[in-house]
């Protein structure tokens, strides 16, 4: 086989590769609608790894592109503390009250955090948010010694 013969083919192989990544992605970006009270809650023990008692619905994942839309509830007098985690997140309130730095927020308002420390949080009704996180995982990073659950 000739230099430039083998050449094409190691291009062709390449483009293949792309071709079937795309394909992987348009998969995994596919329309999805879903009801939310069909998932069930279930208690976080790895996602967010924060304090007992937080529950949470995954409603969609893509571990390729980095993105879990979660909805987390957290129980009446809940307190998240001061963290950081390996990725940016976008949440909205869906019920209850969420409290930050003196602030109330109520359903329809907005909190963005970055992967810089931020918190505390506290939920003196409890609270239920929808929240997208972004980036290499939701595991948050907090001191133990502010566990006020």
């Amino acid at each position: 086989m000739s230099k430039v013969v083998a050449n094409r083919a190691g291009r062709d192989a390449v483009a293949d590769d792309a071709r079937r990544k795309e394909h992987k992605l348009a998969e995994s970006h596919a329309f999805l609608a879903k009801y939310t009270k069909e998932t069930d809650w279930q208690e976080d023990t790895s996602l967010l790894t924060l304090p007992k008692g937080v529950q949470v619905k995954v409603l969609n994942e893509d571990r390729e592109m980095g993105r879990v839309d979660i909805m987390i509830k957290f129980p009446p007098g809940y307190y998240e503390p001061l963290h950081t985690h390996d990725s940016w997140h976008s949440i909205v309130v869906l019920e209850g009250l969420m409290r930050i730095g003196g602030y109330d927020l109520r359903p329809g308002d907005y909190v963005f955090g970055w992967d810089e420390e931020h918190g505390p949080y506290e939920y003196p009704e409890g609270c239920v948010v929808f929240a997208v996180f972004m980036g290499k995982s939701l595991a948050h990073k907090w001191d133990e010694k502010d566990n006020r659950n």
